[in-house]
């Protein structure tokens, strides 16, 4: 986060953290030392909230534990604004005491690059690989006999899919704008935008599909294997994330080298919208508009959209955090958070994270108790941490439902024709009375 951070100190375009400083001085002296100031403040910044985080490597219940994270991603992201918010003044300051003001220029228009604009855009055809890999993919775990869990994984894969082309075509719809007197650097700024943008969706369209169904493979193939496909896994991570870097920060050179050629790069006094690191201009159409760093899209807080985008945002964090630690706190402070009740012949399984289960206890062909749960699992919904495992899971090959606490055992297992069932409840004595129960009735 503070290495991206702090590529906003190294001039794009001229710009500097939001200002735009006259191109015959982002070598001076003091801009140096304002660019230099400003990545000094975010590694250290990153330091500190590093070891802040280190806090979470203590042992504690999981609830806490929860709460911590999000209060520490809060901090993260509130200090990374605050430093940027007062960097983005200093700069402003350091403009106006020097008189570094540099004219406005009205925008200019030029229709050949309009109507070129998407001249180099990757075609959207290339879409039909993922959607093709994902249908392969789904095909060969249907054959594995998996169940919902296809249905599930295959949605999730489209909704990435979907997402990424819905990408491609708010990059096609982006307008372009003249940023210097020169139509052809112009029109090598656009295509290279267009280019490296479009290409690395259909890139990230690929390899999530890949990083999304790899785990899944672990619970179909021999134990052998398990191992090597965790490695492949990290492997594609670390590869996603370096080469998404890298090709951005690609593309973000070349678009310097081209304006590095013009002397008539325009100003059209962007850096008053920009004023609180967030673009704010109700006079443009745009929704969608490229960052000042040249590695990412923004949105148009002017815009009804965009509000209603910024808007979203920490309603979805804080809504993430309640539904991430209430029911923990549930599990953890709760006498009884993993009930059962025997009634009308029904056994009903209730617990955070996962609906009410009901099954008849015709339906069961064998309950058992054991000490350990299958090694060979894969959750695809509901909970699974050191202490607890609630909700959906792929154990040895067979869907199972789990309603376990980790701390106490023994594990009661149900066996049905479609599923397989885990349960414990916090007092070892209950579990075992519920096995007898079930027995009697039986």
């Amino acid at each position: 986060m503070a290495f991206v951070s702090a590529l906003a100190a190294k001039p794009h375009n001229y710009v500097i953290i939001e200002n735009t400083f006259p191109a015959d001085k982002i070598n001076d002296p003091q801009v140096l030392h304002f660019s230099k100031s400003y990545r000094k403040r975010q590694f250290q910044l990153a330091l500190i909230l590093s070891l802040l985080d280190l806090i979470l490597l203590l042992p504690m219940k999981d609830s806490s534990f929860m709460l911590l994270f999000f209060l520490l991603l809060y901090l993260t992201i509130g200090a990374n604004y605050f430093i940027m918010l007062r960097y983005i003044r200093k700069g402003h300051q350091l403009i106006i005491d020097n008189k570094w003001q540099l004219p406005t220029q009205p925008i200019q228009i030029d229709t050949k690059l309009v109507l070129n604009k998407n001249r180099k855009l990757v075609s959207p055809w290339w879409f039909l690989l993922t959607l093709g890999l994902n249908l392969l993919f789904s095909f060969l775990l249907y054959r594995q006999e998996l169940g919902s869990l296809i249905w599930i994984l295959l949605v999730t894969n489209l909704g990435v899919w979907l997402t990424l082309l819905v990408t491609w075509w708010v990059i096609r719809r982006l307008p372009v704008r003249s940023l210097t007197d020169d139509r052809k650097i112009n029109q090598q700024y656009n295509d290279l935008t267009k280019f490296y943008w479009s290409s690395l969706s259909v890139f990230l369209s690929v390899i999530l599909s890949v990083l999304i169904y790899i785990p899944l493979l672990t619970t179909t193939i021999s134990p052998n294997y398990f191992t090597f496909l965790m490695v492949v896994e990290f492997a594609l991570i670390f590869f996603f994330c370096g080469s998404t870097i890298w090709w951005l920060f690609r593309l973000r050179q070349k678009q310097d080298q081209l304006l590095t050629q013009s002397t008539t790069v325009r100003y059209s006094g962007d850096d008053y919208y920009w004023r609180y690191g967030i673009y704010y201009n109700p006079d443009d159409r745009r929704l969608m508009i490229p960052d000042r760093i040249g590695m990412n899209i923004s949105v148009n807080l002017g815009r009804v959209g965009g509000k209603i985008f910024m808007g979203l945002l920490p309603i979805i964090l804080v809504l993430a955090m309640l539904v991430a630690v209430v029911p923990l706190y549930v599990l953890d402070y709760h006498p009884n958070p993993l009930t059962y009740e025997l009634k009308n012949e029904t056994l009903l399984l209730d617990g955070p994270f996962i609906k009410e289960k009901k099954i008849p206890l015709n339906q069961i062909e064998d309950v058992a108790l054991v000490d350990h749960l299958p090694t060979r699992s894969v959750r695809t919904s509901g909970l699974a941490t050191n202490n607890y495992a609630t909700g959906y899971f792929r154990m040895d090959g067979k869907s199972s439902v789990l309603f376990i606490d980790h701390s106490s055992k023994p594990i009661l297992k149900l066996v049905t024709k479609k599923r397989d069932y885990f349960y414990t409840n916090k007092q070892p004595m209950e579990t075992k009375k519920l096995y007898q129960e079930i027995q009697a009735e039986k």
